[in-house]
């Protein structure tokens, strides 16, 4: 009987296979996020309080996996991953002058934005030294070019910004640079370092990729319709922020003209501050047209592509938990 029989799929259950590295990769991560000047160290120390899910590592340590000991270049790999993902929330947050991270303060409100900003900068520059430092040339590699693609799709969001006609293409671009690039280096390192997988890298990379389209849609969704409390933010914050995701661009496509032009002369901003009022009409206007629900076909397709990605090369309890991997991010929805 298969993990995906046995246990309720949650991210305990496939954090608890690789438990002694997960131990190890928080010893390597709590090192390299220290700083050498008390500014520097007083933001770590901060940051460090906030809860991560250590999703991303987690997919890198699972595809390292092996009957062997994980060498320990994967777990420095992984905490690399993890600086480079927290220093795009310190950027989100100065963009979006956020107030809270993680159930705390954001470094945004608890410093200033200029903080937040150069500590983002920070994290991303001292994950990628401890790559060079430590001869990781493959996981540097993959990573460079992984913050050049985030860093396109944040001025990509910038450029489509409050813009209600944005194409599903462009949409996908965005979070295919923002989201699943990410997602889609942490596995191909991983599997960079199983002994019967390097061949297979990319093959992992493009399985994280898709896992990637599946994370951003399902944060998406929960703009629609998430539990505040359990989120941690308030839903509609998309829409109040300008951010127009696949559920509105999927409800417009399916309105009829009618309905459609009625709308977007609505709801069309023509002073941002009156977006949060309109969110009550948004909201019945995705739901009316079913754009949830085409938003969630479309991760559980991306879903089923990831699965079928690994089928000819994973075998036996990797493949089990790495289609684990791909149900908890669609059930996050449940």
């Amino acid at each position: 009987m298969s993990l995906l029989d046995r246990e309720r799929i949650q991210l305990w259950s496939l954090q608890k296979i690789i438990g002694g590295e997960l131990d190890r990769f928080d010893d390597v991560y709590t090192r390299l996020m220290t700083g050498e000047t008390p500014l520097i160290e007083d933001v770590c120390a901060h940051v460090r309080q906030g809860k991560s899910k250590r999703f991303r590592p987690t997919l890198l340590l699972l595809s390292a996996k092996h009957d062997g000991p994980v060498p320990d270049e994967a777990i420095i790999a992984a905490a690399c991953v993890e600086m480079i993902h927290t220093a795009t929330l310190l950027h989100d947050d100065f963009i979006d002058e956020a107030a809270t991270r993680r159930g705390l303060r954001s470094v945004n409100d608890a410093w200033s934005p200029a903080t937040a900003l150069v500590m983002g900068d920070y994290f991303y520059s001292k994950a990628l030294d401890a790559l060079s430092r430590h001869g990781l040339r493959d996981a540097l590699d993959r990573l460079a070019a992984t913050t050049l693609k985030m860093s396109q799709a944040e001025m990509m969001q910038l450029e489509t910004k409050n813009n209600l006609l944005i194409t599903r293409d462009a949409y996908m671009e965005i979070i295919d640079r923002k989201t699943a690039s990410l997602i889609e280096s942490a596995c191909a390192i991983g599997a960079g370092f199983h002994p019967g997988l390097g061949d297979a890298a990319d093959a992992f990379g493009e399985f994280g990729r898709k896992i990637g389209f599946v994370f951003q849609i399902t944060d998406d969704i929960f703009d629609y319709l998430g539990d505040e409390r359990r989120l941690g933010k308030p839903t509609g914050q998309d829409w109040e922020e300008g951010r127009i995701t696949l559920p509105f661009i999927a409800a417009l496509n399916a309105a009829p003209e009618d309905a459609r032009e009625e709308f977007l002369g609505l709801v069309e901003p023509h002073d941002t501050s009156e977006r949060a009022d309109h969110w009550p009409a948004v909201k019945a206007f995705v739901l009316e047209y079913g754009g949830v629900d085409e938003a969630r076909d479309t991760a559980r397709r991306f879903g089923d592509e990831a699965k079928s990605v690994l089928e000819p090369l994973a075998s036996g309890v990797q493949k089990d938990f790495l289609a684990v991997a791909v149900e908890y991010v669609l059930r996050r929805l449940n």
